[in-house]
C-alpha cells in the first residue's frame, strides 16, 4: 500500500489519494473477478482488479497522465 501513496503523493493530496483508495477497494469488491476493471472517480481514473481478498491497482490517470502504479492495497 505505500507504493500506492509513494507514486502518487508528488500529483495529489493525502486526502484525495486515500479517498481514492477506499472508492476503488469498494468499486472493484462490489464486481469481484480478477478482471481488471477502468473507473473513475471526479476528474481520477484508474484500472484495479482483485486477485482473491487483495485489490492490485494497475494505473492512476490524473488529468493528461497515467501513473503506473502496480501496487497492491
Amino acid at each position: 500500500m505505500d507504493k500506492f501513496f509513494d507514486y502518487l503523493e508528488p500529483d495529489l493530496p493525502l486526502t484525495t489519494i486515500r479517498e481514492l483508495l477506499r472508492y476503488i477497494i469498494r468499486l472493484v469488491g462490489a464486481i469481484g473477478g480478477d478482471t481488471p476493471v477502468e473507473g473513475k472517480m471526479g476528474s481520477l481514473g484508474f484500472c484495479a482488479s482483485r486477485s482473491g481478498e487483495d485489490v492490485r491497482v494497475h494505473w492512476v490517470q490524473v488529468g493528461r497522465q497515467r501513473i503506473p502504479v502496480d501496487a497492491t492495497v
